[in-house]
């Protein structure tokens, strides 16, 4: 099978191109992300649809890439749509199956604009044969997130991110430290900590990344691509509590601590979601409560796909723990979970190609 993609972000069709490669089928993917040198590619040249106007997507956009490529993409027997949902709306007159991936909440680039939210809506529900848009989430927090404003069901298949080709060895007797939440005066009483930002310069090799200790995250949002990278090498990976984050993000939620689980706060929108709801609004940026309990159902608390990650409760048991973990224990535990889970990942998108060609 032949299957086709645009892309705004080079790491989720990565994933998802391994895997149908890997069960014999063909993916083209044409990238309009900035970061396509991590692959050693280069933005793709595209006409009527680019990195700059894509947010203004529109029927008449959508016309004119159906006039442009009808001849050249009619070879390809579905498509695959992951960052972001709304380029589904190019592949409607192409009368094909559409694999999309809800990622980093689905609406974008709708967010502020009620009548759009509701139209692209009613598209994914009703604007096409049900059997042609297959809905998916790469994770717990996006699956919920898009089912509360879509009557239709979002089937849940993480991420495994194989590509790096690399493992953890943990040769570095350091510990990198991620985040775009920099608390200096508390990273400066644990001298194991370097920042990943300053240590590790653009164009840095997963190699180099996986031969650190582990790597310590006060997540922007919740779920990217990296922490699947690094939970698939087996490094082992250290979050705070669901308590101590909520602590920390209700002093710095605009600087970096979960500051990216809603477009509205990105953009600095209203800090409510233009089509509702009216309780529990994931995009109540300016709730900590609400915004914390949205975030139990990041990739880093899910125990069932990533087990094994450790949990600090502040800065100063961040350092105890950090001093006294097994790590080699600990990336073993991983090695293991990392074959079940990936079986399952398998399983799951072989029955869903499966499907698609009956």
């Amino acid at each position: 099978m032949k299957l086709f993609n645009i892309d705004l972000h080079v790491s989720v069709i990565a994933d998802i191109k391994k895997i149908f490669t890997d069960f014999g089928h063909e993916v083209q993917d044409w990238s309009m992300s900035g970061h396509a040198w991590v692959f050693g590619r280069q933005r793709s040249d595209i006409d009527i649809i680019n990195h700059t106007n894509w947010r203004s997507i529109d029927q008449e956009m959508c016309d004119l890439f159906y006039n442009r490529y009808k001849e050249e993409l009619k070879k390809y027997d579905a498509f695959i749509v992951t960052h972001t949902p709304c380029f589904s709306m190019l592949y409607e007159k192409f009368d094909k199956p559409i694999i999309v991936v809800c990622s980093t909440r689905y609406e974008e680039p709708f967010s502020s604009d009620m009548i759009k939210w509701k139209k692209f809506n009613n598209y994914l529900v009703n604007g096409v044969d049900e059997n042609k848009i297959k809905l998916f989430a790469n994770n717990k927090y996006d699956k919920k997130y898009t089912e509360t404003f879509l009557d239709r069901e979002v089937r849940l298949i993480p991420s495994i991110c194989e590509y790096t080709n690399s493992k953890y060895t943990g040769k570095n007797e350091k510990f990198l430290y991620s985040s775009k939440y920099n608390p200096k005066a508390e990273l400066s009483k644990n001298t194991l900590l370097v920042d990943k930002q300053t240590e590790l310069k653009t164009g840095y090799s997963w190699k180099e990344l996986f031969s650190y200790s582990g790597i310590v995250h006060i997540p922007y949002n919740a779920s990217t691509m990296s922490i699947f990278e690094q939970y698939t090498a087996n490094m082992p990976l250290f979050f705070p509590t669901i308590e101590f984050l909520s602590r920390l993000r209700s002093k710095h939620y605009n600087r970096g601590v979960l500051s990216e689980l809603s477009w509205n706060q990105v953009f600095q929108l209203s800090s409510c979601s233009a089509i509702g709801p009216l309780f529990g609004d994931p995009n109540n940026y300016l709730n900590n409560e609400t915004a914390m309990k949205w975030a139990e159902l990041s990739d880093f608390y899910d125990s069932d796909n990533m087990p094994h990650i450790q949990y600090f409760e502040s800065f100063e048991h961040l350092g105890y723990i950090l001093k006294n973990s097994n790590l080699q224990t600990i990336s073993n535990q991983m090695k293991e979970h990392n074959i079940r889970r990936k079986n399952d990942v398998y399983e799951k998108w072989s029955n869903v190609l499966q499907d698609i060609v009956k």
